[in-house]
């Protein structure tokens, strides 16, 4: 049991801690903290030593007098901030869905087709927890140094193995729970995904256009190695949070793309 002293060490900010430094829903920062660092807004400037020791919750006073909150980054936040991006992502409204209904969680063993940058990987890793593991297949060596330097930053990287390898014929797993595919031509990799799956597994396949849908669709009427076929498509509005003019938000995204899910099942 914790000391209330470590307790409340525990909550404090240590050198090397990633912070949210939160002005307000225009400005907010994702920051490593440092000792001797500053952080520039135009708000004005806080000193990092001043952030250290301070408790997740507390605000700090910039140079102008302006009051910022230090708050716990969530992975949402180490997810849209930290890595570097060279692909178009899968947006995280549609990342949610895809995770939710693969039912993966921790101890899962998941494949993944097309990494590109490593945004869907990682979520997939994060949420398969120390003890499931996530196996990659990505055809661009480029996408793959990219994609592992990300998963470092997240620390993330001991859950995933990235093969330079094609979904398409290259699998070599077996008896695994899920599989994800964010590729161009997704009903050729229908029978790595047969041979790689439980019976009863979750695949959840992310496509941009309804050319795609389609043809993902005939592809698995062909197969017969389908069940529980579903297309969604997840449109995300935020509302811009005062009282006396309660409204969306102009800007919003809209269509991103569109999931398509079914179950493996024998031939």
């Amino acid at each position: 049991m914790l000391s209330d002293e470590e307790r409340l060490q525990s909550r404090a900010v240590k050198e090397g801690d990633y912070i949210l430094l939160y002005i307000d829903n225009k400005r907010r920062r994702l920051v490593k903290i440092r000792k001797g660092a500053v952080v520039n807004s135009d708000k004005g400037v806080v000193k990092h030593d001043d952030i250290i020791r301070k408790n997740w919750g507390e605000s700090v006073t910039l140079s102008t007098g302006a009051k910022a909150y230090i708050l716990k980054p969530t992975f949402y936040d180490l997810l849209m901030n930290l890595p570097k991006r060279i692909t178009q992502v899968i947006y995280p409204k549609d990342i949610a869905l895809m995770i939710m209904l693969s039912g993966i969680g921790s101890g899962s063993k998941v494949l993944e087709g097309g990494v590109g940058t490593g945004f869907l990987t990682a979520a997939l890793a994060y949420s398969v927890g120390p003890e499931g593991h996530v196996y990659c297949y990505e055809i661009r060596k480029e996408f793959v140094n990219v994609a592992k330097q990300n998963l470092r930053l997240l620390g993330l990287s001991d859950r995933v193995t990235i093969k330079i390898g094609d979904i398409r014929k290259d699998v070599t797993e077996t008896e695994l729970d899920a599989a994800f595919l964010d590729v161009p031509d997704p009903w050729n990799a229908l029978g790595s995904l047969s041979k790689a799956l439980k019976p009863s597994s979750p695949v959840l396949i992310f496509v941009p256009t309804v050319n795609q849908v389609i043809k993902v669709v005939k592809a698995l009427e062909e197969h017969r190695i389908s069940a529980d076929v579903h297309i969604y498509e997840s449109i995300l509005r935020e509302y811009q949070p005062k009282p006396e003019a309660l409204r969306p938000y102009t800007l919003t995204i809209g269509h991103t793309g569109y999931i398509i899910f079914f179950r493996i099942i024998k031939a």
